[in-house]
């Protein structure tokens, strides 16, 4: 592994007090108007009556999935940094990293940039240099939207054979196209043949070349996980998602809904994509506006959606919220902990 002097010792840009507190009330601003939106839609006589059908026998499978999800970001995201000689990070300061990740992805806008950026600041604190991190940071996230996109490319295909609902042709046919597509064009520009060149950008490129360059990085990493039988790696980007379709099932039996779980799969899949457009607050009421709709495409009610989904990201994203915001403000001492505590792999 080639490595860098680490970065200042600096917090991550945007884990001030100040904005963390300012992003926080944008969420709920956000959180209050969506809720009264949909629920005016909805009925709020209906809503009131899907809230009092909740059962809380499901709320702690709810948890239970969630803490299977971020159990198993931590996982891939261990794997990933060790592979070919990298740094072994203990299972606890990794855990700090992924918090602190989500939380910056809760309070800076630009699709989850923030969150991208607290794992490459973790992979430079380690020791790895500027590209290795570049690489590596993408490549992990390559290799979980990857994955992403194959289940839910799977979830279409059973619904496109009929295996479920009846569900608008817009909501399979992307994914059967498009993922398949991606995946053929990154494993050919990812080739022993051809990676070595279109990896490397001469000086003086521009920002796309270079922008390129790294992603071209990134599908290598994914690459050398799954020559290599990364089978921990992979199993936690799996689970990653896994949880949190779980957790969303068990969100809609609580309210008395009944869909099979890969509609419910799909239907989370195609919602997630709001997640990518640049809003604020890590795509918060973006995803929940989009899952909602999505799950009334399945016959759900809109009220029972609309509650099914409030409990849902009650477990998803409000109660990590609390701990990932403390590992944001928490970012030097964290910056310290993996320059100590990191061994070479």
């Amino acid at each position: 592994m080639s490595t860098g002097p680490p970065p200042p010792d600096l917090p991550f840009p945007g884990s001030g007090r100040a904005r963390i507190v300012l992003g926080i009330g944008l969420v709920v601003l956000v959180a209050v108007g969506l809720g009264l939106l949909l629920a005016r839609a909805a009925g709020f006589r209906e809503v009131v009556d899907a809230l009092e059908r909740a059962d809380p026998v499901w709320f702690p499978l709810c948890l239970g999935g969630q803490v299977v999800s971020y159990a198993g970001y931590v996982v891939a995201f261990r794997g990933v940094m060790a592979m070919d000689g990298g740094a072994r990070v203990p299972p606890w300061p990794a855990t700090r990293v992924v918090l602190a990740s989500m939380g910056a992805n809760r309070v800076i806008a630009a699709a989850g940039a923030g969150g991208l950026a607290i794992v490459y600041w973790s992979l430079r604190r380690v020791g790895m240099a500027p590209s290795q991190s570049a690489a590596r940071m993408l490549g992990l996230n390559i290799l979980v939207f990857g994955l992403f996109g194959v289940w839910a490319t799977l979830a279409a295909l059973l619904l496109a054979l009929g295996l479920g609902h009846d569900v608008p042709l817009a909501m399979t046919l992307p994914w059967l196209v498009v993922v398949p597509a991606c995946i053929a064009a990154g494993a050919w520009v990812s080739a022993s043949s051809r990676a070595g060149r279109l990896g490397e950008a001469p000086a003086g490129a521009g920002w796309l070349r270079r922008a390129f360059a790294a992603a071209v990085g990134g599908l290598v990493v994914v690459r050398h996980v799954l020559h290599r039988r990364g089978a921990a790696t992979l199993g936690g980007a799996l689970a990653y998602w896994a949880g949190d379709v779980a957790s969303l099932w068990f969100a809609l039996r609580s309210v008395g809904a009944d869909p099979r779980l890969h509609e419910v799969a799909l239907a989370y899949a195609t919602a997630y994509l709001a997640v990518l457009v640049p809003l604020p607050t890590g795509g918060f009421g973006g995803l929940d506006a989009a899952a909602t709709f999505t799950l009334t495409l399945l016959d759900l009610p809109l009220a029972t959606a609309l509650v099914g989904v409030v409990v849902w990201r009650f477990f998803n994203f409000w109660l990590p919220t609390i701990p990932g915001v403390v590992e944001l403000v928490r970012l030097r001492d964290l910056g310290r902990t993996l320059t100590r505590g990191a061994v070479r792999a």
